[in-house]
């Protein structure tokens, strides 16, 4: 595998390749399940590296794979350079920050914190050093003498991270931390989180099914479907040059349209969709004249309007403050349009008949 680029100069941040990993589960009533089918991944020292996909795509279990609570089936994993496959979890360099959080009640917010640290008998002083400055660095302060059920659900996720990030793992692993939380606090905890890893600059695995989390947070995403990679790339990669319909509709939300490539320029290729030509789309495919492919064209790339290149009819308009929300039907084919800042705007209603001017250089063909 090729050097990746180093996020940290934090010299604890290790490297994590995935070379191969595999874990299959056998079957008696047929064919045996692959979970992980032989994924490959070269993550650098302080990347953020997210995990995204529906449920039972594989990203828990690879997860749980690199924290050693599943044994892979074949495959490697290295950290740091060496393999750590046969090692328990209790000897990897690695911490774990849970979807439960997995606090202790009985003991207040400094002992959970210091917990890891006494088991590896440090010096008072050393433990108190360490938890205090992770308490400042966490936004803790002045709550370390009270009992995790006296928290609120933000704290309790700090209290959670705060314990990982102070043993100085070579790799911080995140088992859908926010899941738990309300809407609201789990937009300001996503934003805590990449503040912090950034700030200790530690590599970091994060897992979730929530595209939100993933777009804000990443330096890169992995979107994972049915045990394997279907598209791995940083978050503008992945929404604006998706590598499938899966990857399209899983990062935000896409219009599809289906046509053939009749040409081909410097700029892009000619497709014939719905009765009419668009020239200049951007593709990374090698499409050939007379190829069937796929239009993926993202909502904020549209506006309705009396003019434009497609006819559609209003099946639903919706205020939504910051934009008004369009379903429309297109030659057959649901459209969602997003139309930022209506306020000055003709709404379209319900059942009305309007136009769709699209932005060519939005549009990407898979």
């Amino acid at each position: 595998m090729s050097e990746q680029k180093v996020y940290t100069t934090n010299p604890n941040a290790k490297r994590l390749q995935l070379i191969d990993l595999e874990k299959v589960y056998p079957n008696k009533h047929g064919a045996d399940v692959h979970a992980v089918d032989r994924i490959n991944m070269d993550i650098a020292p302080g990347e953020f590296v997210t995990l995204l996909g529906p449920s039972g795509c594989g990203k828990t279990t690879t997860l749980r794979m690199i924290a050693g609570f599943e044994k892979p089936t074949g495959g490697d994993i290295r950290l740091g350079g060496e393999s750590i496959r046969y090692l328990s979890p209790d000897r990897r360099d690695t911490a774990m920050v849970f979807q439960t959080y997995a606090l202790f009640p009985n003991l207040n917010v400094y002992d959970n914190i210091a917990y890891g640290l006494k088991i590896k008998k440090l010096t008072r002083q050393e433990i108190q050093e360490k938890v205090m400055g992770i308490l400042n660095l966490t936004g803790l302060m002045g709550l370390e003498n009270r009992h995790t059920n006296e928290l609120s659900g933000g704290q309790q996720q700090r209290v959670a991270l705060a314990r990982a990030l102070v043993m100085e793992p070579g790799i911080l692993l995140f088992d859908e931390p926010l899941s738990n939380l309300d809407a609201k606090l789990r937009i300001q905890m996503r934003t805590e989180i990449r503040k912090i890893q950034r700030a200790v600059g530690i590599t970091a695995v994060y897992v979730t099914h929530d595209q939100a989390e993933a777009m804000s947070m990443s330096d890169r995403i992995v979107i994972l479907k049915d045990g394997r990679i279907e598209q791995m790339g940083s978050p503008k990669e992945v929404y604006y040059s998706p590598v499938s319909e899966f990857s399209a509709n899983f990062i935000g939300t896409a219009n599809m349209l289906h046509g053939k490539v009749v040409g081909k320029q410097d700029d892009g290729i000619s497709v014939s969709v719905l009765d009419m030509e668009i020239s200049g789309i951007k593709t990374d495919r090698e499409f050939v004249v007379g190829d069937e492919c796929t239009l993926v064209i993202r909502p904020e790339a549209c506006t309705v309007q009396e003019k434009g290149l497609l006819s559609a009819k209003v099946v639903f308009s919706t205020f939504m403050g910051s934009y008004q929300l369009y379903e429309l039907e297109v030659g057959g084919n649901r459209f969602t349009v997003h139309e930022n800042n209506p306020k000055n705007q003709h709404i379209y209603e319900t059942g009305e008949t309007a136009r769709i001017e699209l932005d060519v250089a939005d549009i990407h063909a898979i």
